[in-house]
């Protein structure tokens, strides 16, 4: 496969990423930042941060989706830097990794810069103001990445550990720990808001479900060091140390493609650009090339287009992704017309018409059994023909039996319609107490054919069932329908039983018709009877929910109920990215930005009144209590630089820890206060300590110092 632009660089790219400008970035190992035109490839601008990165199998470089933010791993690996990408200049240097910083990472909105290190420590820090802000749950080992879901607020970490922690950094909340790797994971990646996919050491792959923390499946096939992951909304690539890209299908996770594209060297980056389709591949040898997933769908179309089939086919042979778009399906289709035209023909006799039908068909592999089993099969079409008008009805069966492809013909679907009449009739006289032998009588020439034979026997055995089953039905007593059904599969000859599925689908329809005209109460009184249907039920439960959910969050909107709006979306993320989520988190947002203002200003009461309409919500607990920690450590801090007596921070100490328990912000500040002060009488390993999770408002303090 050949990439359909490239272009050279003279070190390896180790970051890439699309920017909303319409640009492409790209960062070099030596750290050398450039706008690309997406298009021609040519630099627009950029800068160097002139750090060199000998190791790189980590992400070493990150950028936000705005461009704003740049965050780098020095070159000794001792601290991890944020630069503001619009005045190249460094904003932070952070260096309170006990050990070497690992990974770094900027989140989409360019609102935190995330900090990993062999201490097993993620430290997130604001990138407005430059402080540190909270930690992600501690890992036993080194963090090996770091990474960000699409749509909501979910980060993920990896590690040496073995295991994989998700983090909803809008609540500051722990979701999820995955534990299944038997060695130490080295990357990750969301797939979507509520599925990941990992790779260790080893290169074993693993798709997780977060909210169950199970396994979706473990991926074959893969024979090679896995180093680079990234997907679309069909496709899983996964990029290896020998320069290969595997390829699997997101719906069943089946391989499609062991060696979908082959590049020269070790793979150092690799990302989806959904925009232009393409996927972006970038090598150890400084290569930077573009691929077209769907190359051949011209040529495709093409072929579909003067029906040469044969070579429509063999496009997709060498490149399997295409069976995933509507030129396929459309391929597709016209083969389907054509077997049917050619079945119908065989059932006429007309053999040499059907192979003529077929031929545009005869070189396609994938067809040719299909081809050979239909004229095989049909063979002994004469025969079924002259058994059904001979009455032999048991033999006609028998032969249906040996050639399945006779139940898509008219003849058997006639001969089947013949059956449920005849079925039903008896079944009327059953219940009209009419004897058995009349009974057989009426359905003597199917006496042979044992599937009939069993409904017949049970018929007459249980026309009782029948009746209930009846009665059930007229009640709408679905859930017991059902049941009778399972227990007695006879009942599924009887016209009641289409009846009600056919009753099922329109309800179905009804219910989407009700949720767009946005009928809530409708849609549920309908779902209600459909949750008896085991073919819905799952679907039904789950759909109920959700607009029951969506109803009770437009209820609180309109009621102006805070507590509840939150309590809905922050649990809820399909919830949460509607319009009304997302500006009742932009909301939150922005007095959470506002509130820090005031923290780092030292400044509790100015936070009391941008939180307080958010005090009585459980999920802003923690977010809450954070900012007001934020805010005492800051006050610490200021009396430490002012030289404020010893005893008096001491107290401090003391009481922060007492509130908020042993946290990084005061770790820190503890550290500084013992470099700075001689004879320090407190141990702060001994202290009492409270927690982020029980401290609220009412605890609040004008000044943790006095």
């Amino acid at each position: 496969m050949k990439a359909i632009k490239s272009k050279k660089f003279s070190e390896p790219i180790i970051f890439c990423n699309r920017q909303k400008n319409s640009t492409t970035l790209i960062v070099d190992k030596a750290t050398s930042v450039r706008f690309l035109d997406q298009q021609t490839l040519e630099t627009l601008g950029g800068f160097k941060a002139k750090i060199n990165h000998v190791w790189y199998k980590n992400q070493v470089v990150s950028f936000s989706n705005t461009g704003d933010y740049f965050a780098v791993i020095t070159e000794d690996a001792k601290e991890s830097r944020l630069y503001d990408a619009a005045t190249k200049k460094i904003k932070q240097k952070f260096s309170r990794h006990h050990g070497e910083v690992t990974c770094v990472a900027v989140d989409p909105r360019g609102n935190y810069f995330f900090s990993g290190g062999e201490d097993g420590r993620t430290f997130v820090i604001d990138t407005k103001s430059n402080r540190l802000l909270f930690t992600l749950p501690h890992h036993a080992d080194y963090v090996n990445d770091i990474v960000f879901s699409k749509k909501g607020y979910l980060v993920a970490t990896a590690s040496y550990d073995k295991r994989i922690h998700i983090f909803n950094y809008a609540t500051i909340t722990p979701l999820a720990t995955l534990r299944a790797h038997s060695e130490p994971v080295m990357k990750v990646k969301f797939l979507s808001n509520t599925i990941i996919c990992s790779v260790d050491k080893k290169s074993s792959v693993i798709i997780w479900d977060i909210p169950t923390q199970k396994v979706i499946k473990r991926l074959d096939g893969v024979h090679d060091d896995v180093v680079q992951i990234t997907s679309n909304e069909n496709f899983l690539f996964l990029g290896t140390a020998l320069g290969f890209i595997i390829v699997y299908d997101l719906l069943d996770y089946k391989q499609l493609v062991r060696k979908f594209i082959k590049v020269k060297s070790r793979i150092t980056c690799l990302e989806y650009d959904d925009e232009q389709q393409l996927l972006i591949v970038a090598d150890e040898l400084g290569e930077l090339l573009y691929y077209d997933v769907y190359f051949e769908l011209d040529k495709l179309q093409k072929y579909i287009n003067y029906a040469d089939y044969s070579k429509a086919y063999k496009s997709i042979e060498k490149n399997p992704l295409l069976e995933y778009t509507k030129n396929y399906k459309q391929l597709e289709e016209i083969w389907d017309k054509v077997y049917t035209k050619a079945s119908k023909l065989l059932q006429q006799s007309e053999k040499e018409k059907a192979k003529k039908v077929l031929e545009r068909f005869n070189d396609v592999p994938s067809k040719v059994s299909r081809i050979k089993k239909l004229f095989e099969e049909y063979g002994e079409f004469g025969k079924f023909l002259y058994l059904v008008k001979s009455g032999k009805i048991a033999l006609a069966y028998s032969l249906v039996n040996q050639y399945p492809l006779y139940k898509n013909t008219d003849l058997y679907k006639a001969l089947e319609l013949k059956w449920k009449k005849l079925f039903a009739k008896a079944q009327k006289m059953a219940m009209d107490g009419r004897s058995k032998e009349q009974i057989k009588e009426l359905l003597y020439e199917y006496r042979g054919v044992s599937d009939k034979t069993v409904y017949i026997q049970e018929m007459l055995v249980k026309s009782d069932i029948y009746a209930r089953f009846k009665n059930s039905i007229i009640k709408k007593e679905f859930r017991v329908v059902f049941e009778l059904i399972r227990v007695n599969p006879f009942l599924k000859e009887f016209p009641e039983y289409q009846a009600i599925i056919e009753y099922a689908d329109k309800i179905y329809i009804n219910i989407n018709k009700y949720i767009k005209s946005n009928e809530i109460h409708k849609a549920i009184k309908l779902l209600d009877i459909l949750v008896d249907f085991p073919d819905f039920r799952d679907e039904a439960i789950e759909l109920k929910d959700e607009i029951e959910l969506k109803d009770k969050l437009y209820q609180a909107i309109e009621n102006s109920e805070l507590i509840d709006i939150y309590k809905i979306i922050d649990t809820n993320e399909v919830l949460a990215n509607t319009p009304e989520g997302k500006k009742f988190n932009k909301l939150w947002f922005d007095d959470f930005d506002l509130a820090k203002e005031y923290a780092y200003n030292a400044d509790p009461i100015g936070i009391d009144g941008i939180f307080e309409k958010y005090k009585n919500i459980q999920s802003k607990y923690i977010p809450i209590s954070s900012v007001y920690a934020l805010a005492y450590i800051t006050q610490i801090e200021r009396a430490i630089k002012t030289n404020k007596d010893k005893v008096t921070i001491e107290k401090a100490i003391r009481s922060y820890m007492l509130y908020f328990g042993a946290d990084d912000y005061i770790l820190s500040t503890f550290e500084l206060f013992c470099q700075k002060y001689n004879d320090v009488n407190i141990n702060i390993d001994t202290l009492k300590k409270g927690s982020k999770k029980l401290w609220r408002q009412s605890m609040r303090v004008v000044n943790i110092l006095d």
